[in-house]
């Protein structure tokens, strides 16, 4: 893995530098400035890409997640008018016009202003806000299980593509190994100390192993292109991947993990939510049983001048409301409704929880296991496998080891290696598993 050096480790190597360039002529002083500029172009080159910044590049790219955002602002602003009364309504009408003659101040005839107003159940107001604003909240909780689920996503995409690039590395490297023995055995071979199926055997090893190359090329291909369209970069974009990678220890247990996913998880927060909705939609069920009261008030400007009548305005104050048979039966109904989808809801939440314990549970089994395996690799069987590889090639050089011990003393260390780097990887990706369980951000933290 990439590390970089501390600003007392960089000004130590300049010192070190300038002092090798005191030492030497300007000849060797100019060779050694490319040798320097040289290196470190590599060494910003090889520098790897850091799997947090993909995935919060991956975030602000990713369209269904900005069209997500898009509807929690239009469902927001749907939200803050959810508890509006309807509108007052006005209407104006002439009344008693004669239908004979035009002369209208012999008749009690006039215009008549009528303002109305239908009055909504007590408390339906607030309980439609609470409703929506509720399903705001669930929104914005289920981007929020999008964008964590597409954050693993992307890490775990970038530690398999690690992997790939380190096999093929280590299959390079054994490929070498593989033509360094050839040359060995071939020449016992030429004087009678070994037979010609030791060669053979190392020849399919070397092909078979060749081969092997071809299949992490185009796992790597694959994998590229899951992530570049999970980080929606341009098609045929390189990732650099690091080059080693320590095992990371488990950084917790599953019963403290299962606490922060119970707190965290987007996915709880969301069925709490929808329990949320679901009650007070049945709330609102409830209220809507009750009549809707509709008041009126209106004004007669009346026209007529007669000795009997002089023509006082009238002005009339009323209201209305209906017998409730069929909205009571409707509205009961859906209340019972919502009463069985908020069970429902809490059913799906006892078991999302559950699901989480069981993950969790393998997590931490795996993780353990993973880091338990490539720790003792990389400190024990690694250093003992290729000092054994040395030993019998020396042995073998004089005689005192056969070429079957060679062989499997090489296949052995191949393999460990390979199971190695796969145990390092998993410590990486099941820790990516353990955040989108949990619902932990990686933000902020160190490889």
């Amino acid at each position: 893995m990439m590390t970089i050096p501390s600003a007392g480790t960089l000004h130590y190597r300049v010192r070190c530098v300038g002092g090798i360039f005191s030492a030497v002529g300007p000849r060797a002083q100019r060779w050694a400035l490319a040798w320097l500029l040289l290196a470190l172009f590599q060494a910003h080159a090889a520098r790897a890409d850091d799997p947090r910044q993909l995935a919060d590049d991956a975030v602000r790219a990713n369209p269904g997640i900005e069209a997500t955002r898009s509807r929690i602002e239009q469902m927001s602003a749907l939200a803050e008018v959810a508890g509006s009364w309807t509108d007052p309504m006005v209407s104006v009408e002439y009344l008693n016009a004669p239908v004979d003659s035009f002369e209208i101040d012999r008749v009690p005839s006039g215009l008549q202003f009528m303002l109305q107003q239908k009055l909504p159940e007590w408390g339906w107001s607030d309980a439609a806000t609470e409703v929506a604003e509720g399903q705001v909240a669930a929104s914005r909780f289920e981007t929020a299980e999008a964008e964590l689920q597409l954050r693993s996503l992307v890490e775990r995409l970038f530690w398999r593509l690690t992997l790939s690039n380190q096999l093929e590395r280590v299959t390079q490297e054994h490929v070498q190994r593989t033509d360094e023995l050839l040359d060995a055995v071939r020449a016992h071979y030429e004087v009678g100390r070994v037979g010609q199926n030791a060669v053979l055997r190392l020849e399919v090893l070397r092909d078979r192993l060749e081969d092997d190359l071809g299949d992490f090329e185009r796992a790597q291909r694959e994998v590229s292109a899951a992530l570049v369209r999970a980080v929606s970069r341009p098609v045929g974009t390189r990732f650099e991947t690091p080059t080693d990678t320590v095992p990371i220890a488990v950084d917790g247990t599953a019963s403290s993990w299962l606490e922060e996913a119970r707190r965290m998880r987007p996915l709880l927060g969301r069925l709490r939510e929808e329990i949320g909705i679901e009650r007070k939609s049945a709330e609102l069920a409830r209220i809507k049983t009750r009549p809707d009261v509709s008041v009126w008030f209106k004004y007669r400007v009346r026209t007529i001048d007669t000795p009997m009548d002089h023509g006082t305005d009238f002005v009339s104050l009323g209201l209305a409301v209906p017998i409730p048979w069929g909205s009571r039966i409707r509205g009961l109904g859906e209340q019972e409704s919502h009463l069985h989808a908020e069970k429902g809801a809490q059913a799906r939440l006892a078991e999302a929880v559950d699901t989480i314990t069981s993950n969790l549970a393998a997590i931490e089994a795996t993780w353990s296991r993973a880091f338990d395996k490539a720790t003792r690799y990389r400190d024990h069987l690694l250093p003992a496998a290729r000092a054994t590889v040395e030993t019998t090639l020396s042995d073998f050089s004089v005689g005192k080891a056969d070429f079957a011990n060679l062989y499997e003393s090489e296949v052995e260390l191949l393999q460990l290696e390979r199971a190695y780097r796969n145990a390092a990887i998993v410590t990486y990706e099941q820790r990516a598993l353990s955040r989108a369980e949990t619902g932990t951000s990686a933000q902020g933290e160190s490889q």
